[in-house]
Protein backbone atom coordinates (compact mmCIF):
# COMPACT_ATOMS: atom_id res chain seq x y z
CA UNK A 1 0.00 0.00 0.00
CA UNK A 2 1.52 3.76 -0.81
CA UNK A 3 2.23 5.63 2.63
CA UNK A 4 1.26 9.83 2.22
CA UNK A 5 3.70 12.02 3.73
CA UNK A 6 1.86 13.51 6.88
CA UNK A 7 1.39 16.80 5.47
CA UNK A 8 -1.16 15.42 2.58
CA UNK A 9 -2.92 13.92 5.38
CA UNK A 10 -3.19 17.47 7.21
CA UNK A 11 -4.31 19.10 4.10
CA UNK A 12 -6.87 16.58 3.58
CA UNK A 13 -8.18 17.13 7.06
CA UNK A 14 -8.62 20.35 6.80
CA UNK A 15 -10.25 19.80 3.49
CA UNK A 16 -12.64 18.37 5.73
CA UNK A 17 -13.11 21.15 7.77
CA UNK A 18 -14.15 23.37 5.53
CA UNK A 19 -17.71 24.43 5.75
CA UNK A 20 -19.78 22.33 2.83
CA UNK A 21 -22.37 25.15 2.64
CA UNK A 22 -19.37 27.29 0.76
CA UNK A 23 -19.75 24.69 -2.23
CA UNK A 24 -22.91 27.21 -3.42
CA UNK A 25 -22.00 30.33 -2.18
CA UNK A 26 -20.48 33.41 -3.76
CA UNK A 27 -17.68 34.25 -2.41
CA UNK A 28 -17.32 37.78 -1.50
CA UNK A 29 -13.59 39.38 -1.28
CA UNK A 30 -12.55 43.12 -0.76
CA UNK A 31 -9.14 44.14 -2.30
CA UNK A 32 -6.81 46.87 -0.78
CA UNK A 33 -4.99 48.47 -3.76
CA UNK A 34 -2.22 50.41 -2.24
CA UNK A 35 -2.27 52.97 -4.60
CA UNK A 36 -4.04 53.88 -7.94
CA UNK A 37 -1.11 53.83 -10.20
CA UNK A 38 -0.97 52.60 -13.17
CA UNK A 39 0.61 48.82 -12.06
CA UNK A 40 -2.15 48.47 -9.52
CA UNK A 41 -5.04 49.49 -11.94
CA UNK A 42 -3.97 46.66 -13.55
CA UNK A 43 -3.53 44.22 -10.86
CA UNK A 44 -7.43 45.43 -10.51
CA UNK A 45 -8.53 45.30 -13.69
CA UNK A 46 -6.97 41.79 -14.50
CA UNK A 47 -8.68 40.53 -10.75
CA UNK A 48 -11.88 42.13 -12.35
CA UNK A 49 -11.54 39.54 -15.36
CA UNK A 50 -10.59 36.10 -13.09
CA UNK A 51 -13.77 37.05 -10.49
CA UNK A 52 -15.99 37.75 -13.09
CA UNK A 53 -15.28 33.47 -14.55
CA UNK A 54 -15.02 32.25 -10.75
CA UNK A 55 -18.12 33.95 -9.98
CA UNK A 56 -16.36 35.99 -7.29
CA UNK A 57 -17.77 39.41 -5.82
CA UNK A 58 -14.63 41.38 -6.20
CA UNK A 59 -14.91 44.91 -4.83
CA UNK A 60 -12.00 47.00 -5.03
CA UNK A 61 -10.96 50.37 -3.28
CA UNK A 62 -7.25 52.30 -3.96
CA UNK A 63 -5.85 54.32 -1.11
CA UNK A 64 -5.71 57.23 -2.91
CA UNK A 65 -3.20 59.03 0.43
CA UNK A 66 -0.74 56.41 -0.68
CA UNK A 67 -0.08 56.26 3.05
CA UNK A 68 -0.25 52.91 5.39
CA UNK A 69 -1.95 54.68 8.27
CA UNK A 70 -4.65 55.51 5.66
CA UNK A 71 -4.46 52.20 4.25
CA UNK A 72 -5.33 51.13 7.94
CA UNK A 73 -8.15 52.77 8.18
CA UNK A 74 -9.43 51.65 4.73
CA UNK A 75 -9.62 48.16 6.40
CA UNK A 76 -11.11 49.13 9.52
CA UNK A 77 -14.03 50.74 7.80
CA UNK A 78 -14.24 47.49 5.67
CA UNK A 79 -14.14 45.30 8.65
CA UNK A 80 -16.62 48.13 10.63
CA UNK A 81 -19.23 47.13 8.18
CA UNK A 82 -22.67 45.22 9.45
CA UNK A 83 -22.11 42.90 6.47
CA UNK A 84 -18.59 41.77 6.05
CA UNK A 85 -17.15 40.27 3.25
CA UNK A 86 -15.66 36.27 3.35
CA UNK A 87 -12.87 37.98 2.35
CA UNK A 88 -10.08 40.71 2.46
CA UNK A 89 -7.19 40.85 0.42
CA UNK A 90 -4.27 43.48 0.96
CA UNK A 91 -0.48 44.05 0.21
CA UNK A 92 1.95 43.84 3.12
CA UNK A 93 2.49 47.34 4.28
CA UNK A 94 5.86 48.36 7.23
CA UNK A 95 3.87 49.45 10.51
CA UNK A 96 0.31 47.94 9.83
CA UNK A 97 0.22 44.66 8.56
CA UNK A 98 0.20 42.77 11.97
CA UNK A 99 -2.57 45.12 12.72
CA UNK A 100 -4.79 44.67 9.59
CA UNK A 101 -4.00 40.79 9.98
CA UNK A 102 -5.52 41.19 13.89
CA UNK A 103 -8.43 43.26 12.99
CA UNK A 104 -8.99 40.68 10.23
CA UNK A 105 -8.86 37.91 12.31
CA UNK A 106 -11.01 39.57 15.49
CA UNK A 107 -13.45 40.70 12.79
CA UNK A 108 -13.82 36.79 11.88
CA UNK A 109 -12.74 37.94 8.11
CA UNK A 110 -10.22 35.47 6.66
CA UNK A 111 -7.09 37.46 5.05
CA UNK A 112 -4.84 36.78 2.16
CA UNK A 113 -1.96 38.82 1.55
CA UNK A 114 0.35 39.20 -1.26
CA UNK A 115 2.73 41.12 -3.43
CA UNK A 116 5.25 41.75 -1.19
CA UNK A 117 7.04 40.19 1.35
CA UNK A 118 5.65 40.30 5.25
CA UNK A 119 7.45 42.23 6.92
CA UNK A 120 10.33 41.35 9.65
CA UNK A 121 8.86 42.61 12.52
CA UNK A 122 5.43 41.29 11.93
CA UNK A 123 6.66 37.73 10.90
CA UNK A 124 8.72 37.68 14.55
CA UNK A 125 5.60 37.81 16.28
CA UNK A 126 2.67 36.02 13.99
CA UNK A 127 4.88 34.19 11.75
CA UNK A 128 3.31 32.60 8.92
CA UNK A 129 -0.15 32.15 8.05
CA UNK A 130 -2.36 29.74 10.42
CA UNK A 131 0.01 29.74 13.22
CA UNK A 132 -0.96 32.26 15.23
CA UNK A 133 -3.41 33.89 13.16
CA UNK A 134 -6.24 31.16 12.11
CA UNK A 135 -8.12 33.57 9.72
CA UNK A 136 -4.74 34.82 7.92
CA UNK A 137 -5.04 31.97 4.99
CA UNK A 138 -2.03 32.65 3.33
CA UNK A 139 0.84 34.66 1.38
CA UNK A 140 1.66 34.79 -1.75
CA UNK A 141 4.52 37.22 -3.52
CA UNK A 142 7.26 37.89 -5.89
CA UNK A 143 10.57 36.66 -5.56
CA UNK A 144 11.86 40.51 -5.58
CA UNK A 145 15.52 39.63 -4.10
CA UNK A 146 15.89 37.21 -7.43
CA UNK A 147 14.77 40.06 -9.37
CA UNK A 148 17.11 42.63 -8.19
CA UNK A 149 20.13 39.85 -8.92
CA UNK A 150 18.58 38.85 -12.16
CA UNK A 151 18.61 42.89 -13.20
CA UNK A 152 22.07 43.65 -12.80
CA UNK A 153 22.94 39.89 -14.82
CA UNK A 154 21.43 41.20 -17.69
CA UNK A 155 22.52 44.82 -17.80
CA UNK A 156 26.22 43.31 -17.16
CA UNK A 157 25.58 40.56 -19.75
CA UNK A 158 24.14 43.04 -22.36
CA UNK A 159 27.40 45.66 -21.54
CA UNK A 160 29.69 42.72 -22.37
CA UNK A 161 27.64 41.74 -25.63
CA UNK A 162 27.47 45.59 -26.61
CA UNK A 163 31.39 46.56 -26.13
CA UNK A 164 30.46 49.12 -23.23
CA UNK A 165 32.08 47.06 -20.49
CA UNK A 166 35.60 47.86 -21.42
CA UNK A 167 37.08 48.12 -18.41
CA UNK A 168 37.26 45.71 -15.27
CA UNK A 169 34.37 47.12 -13.88
CA UNK A 170 30.53 47.97 -15.20
CA UNK A 171 29.93 51.46 -13.61
CA UNK A 172 25.90 51.85 -12.95
CA UNK A 173 23.42 53.67 -10.75
CA UNK A 174 20.41 52.73 -9.24
CA UNK A 175 17.06 53.57 -8.47
CA UNK A 176 15.34 52.75 -5.60
CA UNK A 177 11.40 53.37 -4.39
CA UNK A 178 11.15 53.58 -0.95
CA UNK A 179 12.96 53.15 2.35
CA UNK A 180 9.91 51.22 3.93
CA UNK A 181 8.91 49.64 1.19
CA UNK A 182 9.29 45.67 1.51
CA UNK A 183 9.20 44.86 -2.27
CA UNK A 184 12.00 47.63 -2.62
CA UNK A 185 14.41 46.54 0.43
CA UNK A 186 14.33 42.78 -1.45
CA UNK A 187 14.77 44.33 -4.75
CA UNK A 188 17.83 46.26 -3.65
CA UNK A 189 18.93 43.20 -1.73
CA UNK A 190 19.42 41.22 -4.72
CA UNK A 191 20.99 44.20 -6.45
CA UNK A 192 23.83 45.05 -3.72
CA UNK A 193 24.43 41.39 -4.13
CA UNK A 194 24.57 40.87 -7.26
CA UNK A 195 26.54 43.84 -7.93
CA UNK A 196 29.52 42.49 -5.17
CA UNK A 197 29.31 39.21 -7.02
CA UNK A 198 29.99 40.04 -10.07
CA UNK A 199 31.39 43.29 -12.58
CA UNK A 200 28.75 46.04 -11.85
CA UNK A 201 30.29 48.74 -10.03
CA UNK A 202 27.54 50.48 -7.91
CA UNK A 203 28.37 54.07 -7.44
CA UNK A 204 25.24 55.24 -6.02
CA UNK A 205 21.97 53.96 -4.87
CA UNK A 206 19.07 56.59 -5.25
CA UNK A 207 15.54 56.30 -3.42
CA UNK A 208 13.12 58.17 -6.28
CA UNK A 209 9.67 57.14 -4.14
CA UNK A 210 8.67 55.64 -6.61
CA UNK A 211 8.02 58.62 -9.36
CA UNK A 212 9.14 59.38 -12.42
CA UNK A 213 9.56 62.50 -12.16
CA UNK A 214 11.57 62.28 -8.71
CA UNK A 215 13.54 59.73 -11.07
CA UNK A 216 14.35 62.25 -13.64
CA UNK A 217 15.72 64.70 -11.26
CA UNK A 218 17.89 62.55 -9.83
CA UNK A 219 19.30 60.98 -12.64
CA UNK A 220 19.81 63.91 -14.09
CA UNK A 221 22.13 64.48 -11.19
CA UNK A 222 24.10 61.20 -10.86
CA UNK A 223 24.90 61.20 -14.76
CA UNK A 224 26.65 64.52 -14.57
CA UNK A 225 28.01 63.54 -11.10
CA UNK A 226 29.38 60.13 -12.82
CA UNK A 227 29.62 60.70 -16.47
CA UNK A 228 31.19 56.82 -17.22
CA UNK A 229 27.49 55.30 -15.98
CA UNK A 230 27.09 52.39 -17.98
CA UNK A 231 24.01 50.88 -17.09
CA UNK A 232 20.63 52.27 -14.74
CA UNK A 233 19.38 49.79 -12.26
CA UNK A 234 15.40 51.02 -11.67
CA UNK A 235 13.21 48.76 -8.68
CA UNK A 236 9.97 50.00 -11.46
CA UNK A 237 9.55 51.37 -14.69
CA UNK A 238 7.76 54.48 -14.14
CA UNK A 239 11.27 55.52 -11.97
CA UNK A 240 12.84 53.87 -15.31
CA UNK A 241 11.16 55.87 -17.59
CA UNK A 242 12.04 58.78 -15.77
CA UNK A 243 15.61 57.78 -15.93
CA UNK A 244 15.77 57.62 -19.73
CA UNK A 245 13.47 61.35 -20.47
CA UNK A 246 16.98 62.72 -18.41
CA UNK A 247 19.18 60.42 -20.41
CA UNK A 248 18.30 62.12 -23.37
CA UNK A 249 18.09 65.51 -21.62
CA UNK A 250 21.82 64.79 -20.74
CA UNK A 251 23.12 63.44 -24.49
CA UNK A 252 23.18 59.73 -23.83
CA UNK A 253 21.49 57.38 -25.79
CA UNK A 254 19.48 54.70 -24.23
CA UNK A 255 19.86 51.56 -25.35
CA UNK A 256 23.03 52.87 -27.09
CA UNK A 257 25.53 54.30 -24.74
CA UNK A 258 23.23 53.38 -22.16
CA UNK A 259 21.46 50.19 -20.51
CA UNK A 260 18.34 50.83 -18.34
CA UNK A 261 16.75 47.95 -16.83
CA UNK A 262 13.42 47.84 -14.49
CA UNK A 263 10.92 45.76 -13.45
CA UNK A 264 6.83 46.52 -13.15
CA UNK A 265 6.24 45.06 -17.44
CA UNK A 266 4.00 48.26 -17.61
CA UNK A 267 2.50 48.79 -20.96
CA UNK A 268 4.55 51.78 -21.26
CA UNK A 269 7.73 50.24 -20.45
CA UNK A 270 7.24 47.80 -22.83
CA UNK A 271 6.63 50.31 -25.75
CA UNK A 272 10.28 51.59 -25.09
CA UNK A 273 11.45 48.14 -25.01
CA UNK A 274 10.30 47.64 -28.68
CA UNK A 275 11.85 51.05 -29.66
CA UNK A 276 15.13 49.86 -27.64
CA UNK A 277 15.67 52.69 -25.14
CA UNK A 278 14.84 49.77 -21.72
CA UNK A 279 16.65 46.66 -22.25
CA UNK A 280 14.83 44.95 -20.01
CA UNK A 281 11.77 44.98 -17.29
CA UNK A 282 10.96 41.99 -15.43
CA UNK A 283 7.08 41.52 -14.55
CA UNK A 284 4.06 39.02 -14.52
CA UNK A 285 3.22 40.05 -10.67
CA UNK A 286 0.20 42.32 -12.08
CA UNK A 287 -1.05 38.64 -12.16
CA UNK A 288 -0.44 38.53 -8.49
CA UNK A 289 -4.03 39.48 -7.74
CA UNK A 290 -5.86 36.83 -9.80
CA UNK A 291 -3.50 34.34 -8.29
CA UNK A 292 -3.99 35.54 -5.42
CA UNK A 293 -8.34 35.12 -6.04
CA UNK A 294 -7.82 31.71 -7.83
CA UNK A 295 -6.39 29.92 -4.36
CA UNK A 296 -9.41 31.95 -2.47
CA UNK A 297 -12.37 30.78 -4.77
CA UNK A 298 -10.83 27.34 -4.57
CA UNK A 299 -9.95 27.42 -0.57
CA UNK A 300 -13.91 28.43 -0.43
CA UNK A 301 -15.36 25.86 -2.38
CA UNK A 302 -13.49 23.41 -0.48
CA UNK A 303 -10.33 23.13 -1.93
CA UNK A 304 -7.88 24.13 0.14
CA UNK A 305 -4.10 24.77 -1.24
CA UNK A 306 -1.97 23.27 1.95
CA UNK A 307 -0.75 20.57 -0.58
CA UNK A 308 0.38 23.34 -2.75
CA UNK A 309 2.88 24.79 -0.11
CA UNK A 310 3.26 23.29 3.34
CA UNK A 311 3.75 26.62 5.03
CA UNK A 312 0.81 28.47 3.08
CA UNK A 313 3.57 31.13 1.58
CA UNK A 314 3.79 30.99 -2.44
CA UNK A 315 6.88 32.46 -4.03
CA UNK A 316 6.84 33.53 -8.09
CA UNK A 317 9.83 34.58 -10.28
CA UNK A 318 9.43 37.49 -12.41
CA UNK A 319 9.79 36.78 -16.23
CA UNK A 320 12.40 39.35 -18.46
CA UNK A 321 10.24 41.39 -20.74
CA UNK A 322 13.11 42.19 -23.76
CA UNK A 323 13.06 42.91 -27.47
CA UNK A 324 13.14 39.12 -28.31
CA UNK A 325 9.63 38.44 -26.99
CA UNK A 326 7.89 41.97 -26.00
CA UNK A 327 4.91 40.71 -28.54
CA UNK A 328 4.51 37.83 -26.43
CA UNK A 329 4.74 39.87 -23.38
CA UNK A 330 2.03 42.81 -24.83
CA UNK A 331 -0.55 40.15 -25.94
CA UNK A 332 -0.78 38.17 -22.20
CA UNK A 333 -0.71 42.10 -20.64
CA UNK A 334 -3.92 43.22 -22.81
CA UNK A 335 -7.05 43.30 -21.06
CA UNK A 336 -8.58 41.88 -24.36
CA UNK A 337 -6.99 38.19 -24.02
CA UNK A 338 -8.08 38.20 -20.02
CA UNK A 339 -12.11 38.55 -21.44
CA UNK A 340 -11.03 35.84 -24.52
CA UNK A 341 -10.04 33.01 -21.41
CA UNK A 342 -11.95 31.36 -18.71
CA UNK A 343 -10.04 31.26 -15.59
CA UNK A 344 -12.33 28.24 -14.62
CA UNK A 345 -10.11 26.08 -16.22
CA UNK A 346 -7.04 26.77 -13.57
CA UNK A 347 -9.34 26.41 -10.56
CA UNK A 348 -8.50 23.11 -9.10
CA UNK A 349 -12.41 22.95 -8.53
CA UNK A 350 -14.36 20.55 -10.59
CA UNK A 351 -13.34 18.52 -13.38
CA UNK A 352 -9.78 20.83 -14.80
CA UNK A 353 -6.99 19.69 -16.09
CA UNK A 354 -5.23 21.64 -13.38
CA UNK A 355 -8.02 20.11 -10.40
CA UNK A 356 -5.57 16.80 -11.80
CA UNK A 357 -2.40 17.75 -10.43
CA UNK A 358 -0.56 19.44 -7.51
CA UNK A 359 1.01 22.55 -9.16
CA UNK A 360 3.38 25.36 -7.50
CA UNK A 361 2.43 28.54 -7.78
CA UNK A 362 4.73 29.06 -10.79
CA UNK A 363 3.14 26.29 -12.52
CA UNK A 364 -0.15 27.69 -12.49
CA UNK A 365 1.45 31.24 -13.67
CA UNK A 366 3.36 29.74 -16.82
CA UNK A 367 0.00 27.93 -17.58
CA UNK A 368 -1.92 31.34 -17.58
CA UNK A 369 0.90 33.25 -19.22
CA UNK A 370 1.45 30.56 -22.10
CA UNK A 371 -2.81 30.88 -22.69
CA UNK A 372 -2.80 34.63 -22.36
CA UNK A 373 -0.05 34.79 -25.39
CA UNK A 374 -1.88 32.27 -27.02
CA UNK A 375 1.18 29.56 -27.05
CA UNK A 376 -1.06 26.83 -26.43
CA UNK A 377 -4.57 26.53 -27.71
CA UNK A 378 -5.70 23.55 -26.17
CA UNK A 379 -5.65 26.21 -22.74
CA UNK A 380 -7.71 28.81 -24.24
CA UNK A 381 -11.20 28.43 -23.63
CA UNK A 382 -12.81 30.72 -25.90
CA UNK A 383 -16.73 31.83 -24.93
CA UNK A 384 -19.33 30.43 -27.14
Amino acid sequence: MRSYPARFLISFLLLLSVPLANAGARPSVVFLSPDDSRFWQLVAGFMEAVAEDLEVDLEVQYDRESHRFSYLRMAKDVLAREEKPDYLLFMCKENVTESMLRLADGAGVKAFTFNTDVPDGARARIGTPRTVLSGWLGHLSPDNIAAGRTLVTLLGKQAEQSGLASGPSIPMVALSGTRDSSAGKDRDGGMLAAAVQQRSQLLQLVYANWSGELAREKTEVLLERYPETVSIWSASDGMALGAIEAARHAGRIPGLDLLVGSVDWQPEALDKIRSGELLVSLGRHFMGGGLALLLLHDYHHGRDFGDMSPDYVFRYKLEPATRDNVEWVQRIMDPKNWSAIDFRRFSRVGETETGKTVPDSDAVLDAITGALAGQRADTVARRE
